[in-house]
């Protein structure tokens, strides 16, 4: 029996919730036999597959090329290209699998996976890559523990390495002399001497911030800027706003 697109983007939402352990694989296939017409053998197939794409593990459930493209693309807006990448290789293994057991050509799905292929390693910004990062770590905060350590037992004990890319500001190096200079060794913030002195030149261990970032179209001058410790730094980007 055909699988419609319908059925195949509900598969993908189902897999996805089976590999988050929102719920259980027996019970997503369920839904997707009850709710949606897949035989439960299919249902079983597409959540696996997408747990063994994630992985990077090959998969031997044929998929159709329109299904491959629909998960990969999913996954890459998602899951990030880390995963993708690991999705892309998954199906490459897919293809030599297959085509070497059934003796045919995957013509239509080598053409998903080399257009995939050219997103691989393509450089995330650093801004995006942080961003994405910290609201993962809130989604994990607000789960369950035990959902969350059972993830944990599962999951790689080395992480994946990924290239990225950044945007930097070409600051005034007058501007942090300056305020390192006005500061004399004393924290702005909370008025303590520095914390350590640097390695590489005994001199009291300050970070300039500006108060209006850059980022936010903030002047690089001795105005916009104060010279702090490192935890009073770090409480002017994440900690409450002073009284």
């Amino acid at each position: 029996m055909r699988i419609t697109p319908l059925q195949v983007e509900a598969s993908y939402s189902i897999a996805s919730c089976v590999f988050d352990l929102a719920i259980t694989a027996e019970a997503g296939a369920t839904e997707l036999q009850n709710s949606y017409g897949l035989n439960i053998n299919s249902a079983r197939d597409f959540i696996n597959d997408y747990r063994h794409m994630l992985q990077g593990k090959v998969f031997q459930r044929a998929m159709s090329a329109p299904a491959i493209d629909y998960y990969l693309s999913r996954i890459l807006e998602e899951r990030g290209s880390a995963l993708h990448d690991a999705a892309v290789l998954a199906v490459e293994k897919h293809i030599k699998y297959y085509e070497n057991i059934r003796k045919v050509n995957l013509n239509a799905m080598r053409i998903v996976v080399a257009r995939h292929r050219s997103y691989v390693g393509v450089q995330p910004l650093l801004s995006v890559q942080e961003a994405s990062f910290n609201a993962a770590v809130k989604k994990s905060f607000a789960d369950s523990p035990a959902r969350r350590q059972a993830r944990l037992a599962e999951a790689a004990r080395f992480p994946v390495k990924v290239k990225v890319t950044t945007e930097a500001f070409l600051r005034n190096p007058d501007v942090v002399a300056e305020v390192l200079r006005r500061a004399s060794g004393q924290c702005e913030r909370c008025h303590n001497p520095a914390p350590f002195q640097r390695k590489k030149d005994n001199t009291p261990y300050l970070e300039v911030h500006h108060k209006k970032q850059l980022a936010a179209g903030g002047e690089d001058t001795v105005e916009n800027a104060a010279a702090l410790c490192p935890n009073c730094h770090r409480h002017q980007h994440y900690g409450a706003i002073d009284a």
